[in-house]
């Protein structure tokens, strides 16, 4: 990551530039999870974690939009019956991104599974 200000290259977890004491504001975009309306699991709300904290619960054939700065965020889907784990990216050229998920069914319990990224 580079200085907002003087361009002096800094590391990503620094509030302020070494070089010349600017405030450095992370850049922001958005992750929408958006839930498949499937009749399968369609009581149960499925509940969203983004770096180790809660940021929604969807219903079926529900969606919502949170706030993400530029970079990777470890996402976990947590359903009573399993969850599921993964790095999401926001880019930089493309802030704004929809995750489009569903129940998967297994033989003996059902994750959430993601179906497809979208750029917005």
């Amino acid at each position: 990551m580079f200085c907002n200000k003087c361009g002096n290259e800094i590391k990503e977890a620094e509030k302020f530039c070494n070089k010349c004491g600017e405030r450095q504001i992370p850049e922001m975009g958005s992750i929408t999870f958006a839930r498949q309306n499937k009749f399968y699991g369609s009581l149960i709300d499925i509940k969203i974690f983004m770096d180790g904290k809660q940021v929604a619960s969807i219903a079926n054939g529900r969606e919502a939009t949170v706030p993400a700065t530029i970079g990777t965020h470890k996402i976990a889907f947590d359903l009573w019956s399993g969850n599921s784990i993964i790095d999401i990216e926001v880019p930089k050229d493309h802030p704004n991104i929809k995750v489009v998920f569903k129940l998967g069914a297994g033989v003996v319990t059902a994750k959430p599974k993601i179906v497809e990224i979208i750029n917005l």
